[in-house]
Formats: C-alpha cells, structure tokens, sequence
C-alpha cells in the first residue's frame, strides 16, 4: 500500500488550476516520489485584491505558468495516478481540490474519474498534542515538524503543500500510535468519495441559488403584504370589526400572483390582513407541503384554521 498525499493551486483560488503537485510515499511514509506540475490555466491570474479574500502569493511568476500546457495535457497522468489500485488519497481540504479537479475536467469536456480522499483538516480537531488541538494545517506544520524541514519548504508550491500535508499526517499517526486506516475509522467526516462528494455539491448549491432567489421573492412579497397589513391597522384596533383575520405563510410570499389575488380576496370580502400566526382566524400556506411544514412547526396549538392557497380560493368562490 502507497500512500498520495497533493495539493492544486488555481489561478483565481476557484478554478483553473496552474499547479499540481503530489508526494508518493510508502507505507512506511518513506518519499517515493515528489513532483509539481505547472499548468497554463488558460486565463488571467486573480489573487491579489478579491474582495472578501486573503491575497494568496504563488511560487512561481505567473508568466511561468503560461510557458506549459493546459490541464488536458496532464488530465490522463493525473486520473491514472489517483485511480491506482494499492493506494490511499490524503489532501488538505479535499473537498475544495476535488471541486477544483472536476471543475477543470468540465472545462476541458474530460470525463470525471471516482476516487477516495481522505481529509486531514477533518483529523485535526480530534488530534490533541500536549494538551493542544490544532485547527489548521500550518499551525500544526509550524508545532510538530522540525524547523530545518520546515525551512526547505515553500508555501503556495503545490508539492511543498503535500508535503507539508504528509509530514503533520506522519506525526499524528506516530503520536498516536495509530494506523492511517485506524485514524480514518476515527474521524468518519474525513471520507470523501470524489464523485459522490461532487453530486452533492451540485445539489447543495442548486439549493442555495434556489434558497436566494426565494428570499429575494419572499422580500419582495413581504412588502406587498406589509402595505396590506399596515392599510388594515384600523381596523385590527376596532372593536366593531367583524372581518376574519388573514395571515399567510412565508412560502406563499414568495409566489407573487397568488399572493395578488389573495389579497384582492381579502379586500372584496372583508378579511383583515394579519402579520402574527396567533390570534388570526386563517393561516394561508401556498400548497399541501408548505400547509404540512406550518403545521408541524407550530409551537403552540392553534385556534385558527391553516388552509392550502386552493382552499382558501374553493371557500370563497
């Protein structure tokens, strides 16, 4: 049994990858191998003053970069080296150098390749050194290698990364006394199966473009309901009002022409327009899954009658 320890640098820190670099050991953590591959990412480079972001200061000049080939030259070498059969994957944040090696392979049209990873930020927290839990890589790098190792090395060069990888990997397993296979039955989250991994992070960031656009929606409905409800204020305040008290749900702010013709029901029959579920006489969800998770998520029993936006239109025909 081999064991891979790599790192990808990538032009922009998303995509685009311009370095690969891995260390082949033994199972004995004796280097077999130690190689960087640069790679023309085919774009500029973006790592100096992105909002939000820390600057990141590559090894290399970037005109270096553009001086070898694209990714699809190296693709082949890379799925056959990671595809092997006798060998374990270890990365720092695997998930992210999964996304950056999929995300190339679309680019280039280059089928993907399954594989499993194992995550040593994921290990870190459980490993306890002299009382000490560490929760990065370069603070544990820093603690338990030696500095004439630590000196040798350099940060943001993809083989040093995977290096700087195996060596805090090797003296978690020493200090421990564990096996690679016994740390990894320890830390479960530190699995990642590549192309399971990636069908996930499909859907999560479907989810999360879907989420935003709802709340985009919902906001946009939550003014249209606000100008209702402030228009009704008078007459939650007027003993003598006899309309039924109307409130609807935060997905039924979301679907602008239902909510339209909603409130046009609640002006042509008298309702009044309520902004707290407790004490209305309807609560309006948009459909049957949205009444069902209203209902569910009620805390307290309610007195009122939660009715499906169909319903509410089949009571008032």
């Amino acid at each position: 049994m081999n064991y891979l320890f790599f790192d990808i640098e990538c032009a922009d820190g998303n995509c685009a990858i311009c370095e690969f670099g891995y260390i082949l050991t033994d199972d004995k953590f004796n280097v077999l191998r130690k190689r960087n591959i640069l790679i023309d990412p085919e774009c500029p480079f973006n790592l100096i003053g992105r909002e939000g972001q820390d600057d990141l200061e590559l090894t290399y000049p970037y005109s270096e970069y553009y001086k070898y080939y694209p990714f699809d030259d190296s693709y082949e070498f890379i799925k056959n080296l990671m595809t092997q059969k006798d060998l374990m994957i270890f990365g720092h944040a695997v998930n992210n150098d999964i996304g950056f090696l999929f995300k190339d392979c679309n680019r280039y049209n280059l089928p993907l390749f399954d594989y499993t990873a194992y995550d040593i930020q994921k290990m870190l927290p459980m490993f306890d050194k002299r009382n000490k839990k560490y929760t990065s890589l370069e603070n544990a790098f820093i603690d338990l290698v030696p500095d004439e190792i630590r000196s040798e090395l350099k940060d943001h060069r993809a083989c040093d990364d995977a290096m700087k990888t195996m060596l805090v990997f090797k003296s978690m397993v020493v200090d421990l006394e564990f096996t690679p296979k016994d740390l990894i039955e320890s830390c479960p989250k530190s699995v990642f199966n590549a192309l399971t991994y990636w069908e996930q992070a499909k859907i999560r960031k479907k989810e999360r473009k879907n989420n935003l656009q709802n709340a985009v929606k919902r906001k946009v409905g939550q003014v249209m309901w606000g100008d209702l409800y402030r228009e009704h204020e008078p007459l939650l305040e007027n003993p003598n009002s006899i309309g039924k008290f109307i409130t609807v749900s935060g997905e039924m702010k979301e679907h602008h022409e239902e909510l339209k013709n909603l409130i046009q029901i609640i002006k042509d029959k008298g309702y009044v327009a309520y902004d707290r579920i407790n004490g209305s006489d309807y609560l309006v969800a948009f459909d049957e899954n949205n009444k069902k998770q209203m209902t569910a998520g009620l805390k307290y029993p309610y007195a009122g009658q939660i009715l499906t936006y169909q319903e509410f239109l089949d009571i008032n025909k």
